[in-house]
């Protein structure tokens, strides 16, 4: 196709504004995600039969919903291509935490007992720290931070 010929297709500028995923107790998300992650809640509604939580995530919203339903738990972990391990082909996320948070997160996380893949955090693809875990619905979330400086030790100095 000749120069002269090509049309420059305009396309609407289109935006993901809300990831949703079904739970069984609210409770228990809002405690995993605000209390143990630090994340800033935006909407929580909790009644026998419906319930949400909402958290702003740079221009996407996370939304966990309840509807009097009981919700499918994974019970192993899911395919990510960030640590050799998990065989479910399952939508699963990655949740960025501060460096100067990483630390106390997961220690959160630890004492609370929450499953991890690993006992502590791995250096992972030569660039970040990476603690996966799971929430209380048996989502695979990677905890990560990316460090300013490549440390002199790719070994959890907490162990």
């Amino acid at each position: 196709m000749a120069e002269a010929e090509k049309v420059e297709k305009k396309t609407p500028k289109i935006n993901v504004r809300f990831i949703f995923s079904l739970c069984s107790d609210i409770e228990a998300m809002r405690h995993f995600y605000s209390d143990l992650l630090g994340m800033q809640e935006q909407a929580f509604f909790n009644e026998e039969q419906f319930g949400y939580l909402s958290y702003p995530c740079e221009g996407v919203h996370l939304m966990f919903f309840y509807s009097g339903q009981e919700a499918p738990v994974f019970k192993d972990w899911a395919w990510q291509p960030g640590y050799d391990g998990g065989s479910l082909h399952v939508t699963s996320w990655a949740i960025q935490i501060p460096e100067e948070n990483f630390a106390e997160t997961v220690k959160r996380l630890k004492e609370a007992g929450v499953k991890a893949f690993s006992e502590y955090p791995q250096w992972r693809q030569s660039s970040y720290w990476g603690f996966s875990v799971m929430d209380p619905q048996g989502n695979t979330i990677e905890v990560y931070t990316s460090p300013k400086e490549k440390p002199e030790s790719t070994e959890w100095p907490g162990k």
